[in-house]
C-alpha cells in the first residue's frame, strides 16, 4: 500500500504529554505529524495532559481530534498523573512520543493488552547534573524507559547519534532513524512590531527559542557582552521567545554596555519569524542539549546562515553541507569568534552558506518525513 492511499485510512493515536496550546518542540513535532496524516486521508487522535489548563478538553483542531486529560497531580513538576480508563482505544497504530511519563506507560499497557502495534519515538535525553538526579535517571531508564522501547513494535530516533545513544544504553532491538521535520511558513513575512527602527541597515543576528538555560541563552548573552566590551557592535541582536529566563534577560540587557544593540521581541508570530530568518545575517542556536531543533531546519530553509552548537552531533548538519558554523556547547568565546566570522564574511560566502542550507533542508520537509513514517506504520501492522 502506498502511504498516500486513502482507500484504507489508518486510525492513528499519537500520545505526548504536551500539546497545543502548549508551545515546544516535541508537541510541534506531534502536531505536524497529525496534520500530515489528516491531509492524506487518515484519522489522527492526540492524547495529552491538560497542561496548561485549556477550556476545551475535547475538540478538533485542523482535522485532528484532541483529548486533553486533567492531571490529579504532577510528579516532580514534570510527570502528570492522568487516567485513560474512560477512553476507548480503537486504533490501528499507537505512536508514543516519549518513554518515561505515566501517560506514555499507561497507553503502552493498554495498546499491548489490545494487541495494537506500538511505535515509540525517542526525542532527546535530558541532562541531570546532581548526583541524586543522575541516579534516579538511571533507575527510571532501566525500569521504565528501556522497557517502553523494547515492548514497542518499532523504535524511532531523530538522528543517528541518538540511535547509537540508545544502543549504548542497552536497547537491543532495531532502531529506525526518522528526523524531526519542518513546514515552511505559509504566511507572508511581516516585520516584528517590537523590532526597533535602528535595525535598518545593520546586520541582524537572530535567536528564536525558549528563553532557558537549555537553549544556551546565557551563553548568547555572555558572548554578546564580550563582543560589546570595547565598542558598540555594528550589528543588532534580536531575541524572540519566552520562558523562565524572561526577567533575567531584562536585567542582563539593562546592565549591558550597549543595551540598544539587543532587541527583545517576546513571542513572535510565524509571519514575524519568517521575516527574521529571511533578513538575518545569521541565526544563532547555542543550545546545551537538543534532539533536532525545528528552528535549525526553518532557518536553513529560509536561507539564513546558521551557527549551531555541536550538541549531540548536530553541528555536522551545518558544517557538512557548508551551511554555517558550529561551536562547542557552552563556549561563549567560540560563539564570539563565529559571530565575528559572520560579520566579516563577504557576499559570496554568505550566498554559499544560504544556498547550501536551503538545499540541505529539503529532506526534512514534513511531507517527506511522514511518507517514511507511514511506511513504518504499515510495517508494524503486517
Amino acid at each position: 500500500m502506498e502511504p498516500s492511499d486513502v482507500d484504507a485510512p489508518l486510525r492513528v493515536l499519537l500520545v505526548h504529554v504536551w500539546y497545543w496550546p502548549h508551545i515546544g518542540g516535541g508537541n510541534q513535532h506531534v502536531e505536524h505529524i497529525a496534520r500530515q496524516l489528516v491531509a492524506r486521508g487518515h484519522q489522527a487522535t492526540v492524547w495529552c495532559a491538560d497542561i496548561p489548563g485549556h477550556d476545551e478538553k475535547r475538540f478538533v483542531r485542523d482535522g485532528v481530534e484532541v483529548i486533553r486529560l486533567p492531571p490529579k497531580r504532577i510528579l516532580g513538576g514534570i510527570d502528570p498523573v492522568v487516567s485513560i480508563k474512560e477512553l476507548a482505544m480503537d486504533f490501528d497504530v499507537v505512536h508514543l512520543h516519549d518513554t518515561l511519563p505515566i501517560l506514555i506507560r499507561r497507553s503502552l499497557k493498554r495498546a499491548l493488552k489490545q494487541r495494537i502495534p506500538v511505535v515509540t519515538t525517542f526525542h532527546n535525553d535530558y541532562i541531570k547534573t546532581s548526583r541524586t538526579g543522575k541516579i534516579l535517571k538511571r533507575i527510571r531508564w532501566a525500569v521504565q524507559g528501556r522497557r517502553t522501547l523494547h515492548a514497542s513494535q518499532a523504535r524511532i530516533a531523530l538522528t543517528p547519534y541518538y540511535a547509537d545513544h540508545l544502543k549504548g544504553r542497552g536497547v537491543r532491538k532495531p532502531i529506525d532513524v526518522l528526523p524531526n521535520g519542518f513546514e515552511p511558513v505559509a504566511d507572508d513575512a511581516s516585520r516584528p512590531s517590537l523590532l526597533p527602527s535602528n535595525a535598518e541597515g545593520r546586520p541582524l543576528l537572530v535567536f528564536v527559542g525558549r528563553l532557558s538555560e537549555q537553549k544556551g541563552l546565557d551563553v548568547l548573552i555572555d558572548a554578546w557582552d564580550s563582543l560589546c566590551q570595547h565598542e558598540e557592535p555594528q550589528a543588532l541582536l534580536a531575541i524572540a521567545g519566552s520562558g523562565e529566563l524572561d526577567q533575567w534577560l531584562d536585567a542582563r540587557i539593562a546592565s549591558s554596555n550597549h543595551p540598544q544593540s539587543i532587541a527583545k521581541l517576546g513571542r513572535v508570530e510565524d509571519s514575524e519569524k519568517r521575516w527574521l530568518f529571511e533578513q538575518a545575517r545569521a541565526v544563532l542556536i547555542p543550545s546545551r542539549f537538543e534532539g533536532l531543533p525545528t528552528v535549525l531546519l526553518e532557518a536553513m530553509h529560509s536561507g539564513a546562515p546558521t551557527v549551531m552548537a555541536d550538541v549531540n552531533d548536530l553541528g555536522r548538519l551545518v558544517t557538512e553541507p557548508d551551511a554555517g558554523l558550529s561551536i562547542t556547547p557552552g563556549d561563549s568565546q567560540e560563539l564570539v569568534s563565529a559571530i565575528k566570522t559572520l560579520l566579516q564574511a563577504d557576499e559570496h560566502q554568505l550566498k554559499t552558506w544560504s544556498d547550501n542550507g536551503q538545499e540541505a533542508s529539503k529532506p526534512y520537509l514534513w511531507s517527506h518525513v511522514v511518507d517514511d513514517l507511514l511506511n513504518i506504520y504499515e510495517r508494524v501492522r503486517t
